[in-house]
């Protein structure tokens, strides 16, 4: 699994964060069978996460 995260400060104390992923391999395959979506959900709680931060 690789992950790539492109953070961007914008105009008006904004920001944009894209972030990419692989799931292609063994170790992909077997996190799947314990979770749906595992990388998508990790990574949607990251982003709130930081929400959560950048709020205070």
């Amino acid at each position: 699994m690789l992950h790539a995260w492109l953070v961007e400060d914008l105009p008006g104390g904004r920001v944009h964060i894209l972030t990419q992923e692989t799931q292609i391999g063994a170790p992909a395959a077997a996190l799947a069978q314990l979770r749906p979506d595992p990388m998508l959900n990790g990574h949607q709680a990251w982003l709130d996460g930081l929400v959560r931060a950048a709020s205070k």
